[in-house]
């Protein structure tokens, strides 16, 4: 199920966060949205620069991306630099609608 979370970034990330049993599906979830956001952003700047420059953020995404995926499949769970150790803290703790329906 974390795999899924990386299929349609960061759409499929966000079902995964907000949907996810277990902390690991919602760290995966989050990592996906973060990654999905951060991919557009470079390659939105990217393009303001050379081709060459685009195609090499494209790829090295396309790279990222299929780490990230593959490594959920097979239960290797990869931590993106400098946020994954805190996005998974974050998936510790359950979704705010989760809290407050246990809080009734």
């Amino acid at each position: 199920m974390a795999a899924l979370a990386y299929v349609l970034l960061p759409i499929s990330g966000l079902v995964a966060y907000l949907k996810g049993s277990s902390s690991r599906v919602r760290f995966h979830g989050l990592q996906a949205i973060a990654f999905g956001a951060l991919w557009a952003v470079l390659l939105y700047a990217a393009t303001w620069t050379t081709p060459a420059v685009t195609q090499v953020i494209f790829a090295a995404g396309v790279l990222v991306w299929l780490v990230l995926i593959l490594g959920a499949i097979v239960g290797r769970d990869w931590h993106l630099p400098l946020v994954g150790a805190w996005l998974e803290s974050v998936a510790q703790k359950p979704p705010a609608g989760e809290r407050e329906a246990s809080m009734r």
